[in-house]
């Protein structure tokens, strides 16, 4: 019997719209590879990704030391960060300045959206375990309250410096007996793209050029979902 499986928060719902803020490299990798790229967990620049509490920690330690066939806190961080496969996306169809200009530049940057729905509809087409979790903003040193039940929970706190984003994470947990060999990235095959991609936003400062490169790129790969600039673009009417 196949254990794998599709889970996600029960407060989201299918038809939220989620956004996925990107250059134009990262889209031609998008639609001519025909697949969604996951990054290790440990791959990304935050330090504090899947950081341990510091009770939990300390619990960690305390049953390691009653019983060392329990795992550490050092070897559950570890396992967590390198076991673990995330996408993420932006909650909301609302411009978001800060992310615009983090990824290429107001001026040559891209937002492709897609929906809950059709997230978890992807997801169900892999035969993967896949958890998809709204992050959780708080501060590392001051938490009292959380749930860790398995290894990817540690994956929906971040540093409330980070509250701007708005997240979502699609995670895939590779666990298995070689997980310290995982690679860095992992591939996932979107076999319908206009099954997955709502629709192209381009940035509120794209010029003419860029427009018609993006335009021309889409069309290229057949890609039929609509593509417009970004509302920030023009004057309210």
């Amino acid at each position: 019997m196949s254990t794998h499986q599709v889970s996600m928060d029960t407060d989201l719902k299918e038809s939220m719209i989620l956004r996925r803020y990107m250059d134009i490299p990262k889209l031609l990798d998008l639609l001519h590879s025909r697949s969604l790229y996951l990054r290790r967990a440990d791959g990304f620049s935050d330090r504090l990704e899947g950081a341990l509490f510091a009770s939990l920690r300390k619990s960690l330690d305390t049953a390691h030391a009653r019983d060392d066939s329990t795992e550490n806190a050092d070897s559950f961080y570890m396992k967590a960060r390198m076991g673990s496969y995330v996408s993420c996306w932006t909650i909301g169809a609302r411009d978001n300045m800060a992310l615009w200009q983090l990824y290429g530049g107001a001026k040559t940057s891209l937002v492709v959206t897609t929906t809950v729905g059709r997230l978890i509809r992807l997801a169900l087409s892999w035969k993967e375990t896949v958890i998809v979790n709204r992050v959780d903003y708080v501060d590392h040193r001051n938490v009292s309250t959380y749930v860790i039940g398995r290894y990817t929970d540690v994956l929906k706190y971040k540093s409330d410096a980070y509250a701007y984003e708005n997240e979502l994470r699609l995670i895939v947990p590779r666990m298995g007996k070689a997980w310290k060999r995982n690679p860095i990235g992992l591939r996932l095959s979107i076999s319908d793209l206009d099954q997955f991609i709502r629709s192209i936003v381009l940035a509120p400062e794209a010029e003419t050029w860029f427009v018609d490169a993006v335009k021309g790129l889409c069309e290229k790969y057949g890609l039929k979902a609509p593509i417009r600039r970004s509302t920030l673009a023009f004057l309210p009417t």
